[in-house]
């Protein structure tokens, strides 16, 4: 569902000539279509299955993240807000726009650097997440792993310090996937702008 959603961005993205946001929807729907044929099916999520299906430490977990981070979500976003010229809301009044109108078209795609922001940042967090679930779950539970986590017991616990370096050379790699094109694109836009 999310792969089709994320090709039809691309292709939109094609059509009005956004060259970077065709290719990060593009890489973002291969690399998520390619995990769900490829890595999804033969993951075993759990060491020990849960009779419900599901570790319930990981919605206490998810609750305490989102309650952590939408502070600073909400500051990007009422930074965003107060960037937003008050003559463009007036030019969209007078043009007709009724306020949803004027939301829809006017101030959301004035948000779209904003939210970009915050996903890549949110994104980035949520790879290296290790305090939350050490301070909530303990190590020792399995189901809660994240890498992060992974890392720290291998290193630390079982005392396997190039496993334990690999793990987090892979964690650095996946965040620099994440960044590294966010960051490029800004540079290369302040460059034009200079």
């Amino acid at each position: 569902m999310v792969g089709a959603v994320l090709i039809v961005v691309a292709v939109r993205a094609a059509r009005e000539g956004q060259r970077t946001r065709t290719l990060v929807a593009a890489a973002c729907a291969a690399l998520l279509i390619g995990w769900a044929i490829f890595v999804g099916p033969n993951v075993k999520l759990l060491a020990a299955p849960e009779l419900h299906g599901f570790n319930f430490a990981m919605i206490g977990i998810i609750i305490a993240a989102v309650w952590q981070m939408s502070g600073y979500t909400m500051a990007l976003y009422l930074a965003g807000l107060r960037g937003i010229p008050e003559e463009l809301r007036e030019a969209a009044k007078v043009d007709g726009a009724r306020d949803a109108q004027m939301y829809r078209f006017v101030i959301f795609p004035l948000l779209s650097p904003i939210t970009l922001s915050a996903m890549i940042i949110l994104g980035h967090i949520s790879l290296k997440i290790f305090d939350l679930v050490y301070a909530m779950a303990g190590p020792d539970n399995v189901a809660a792993s994240v890498p992060a986590l992974n890392m720290y017991l291998t290193s630390f616990r079982q005392n396997q310090f190039a496993l334990g370096a690999a793990i987090g050379t892979i964690l650095l790699i996946l965040v620099a996937f994440v960044i590294v094109p966010y960051l490029a694109n800004q540079f290369k836009g302040e460059e034009g702008h200079a």
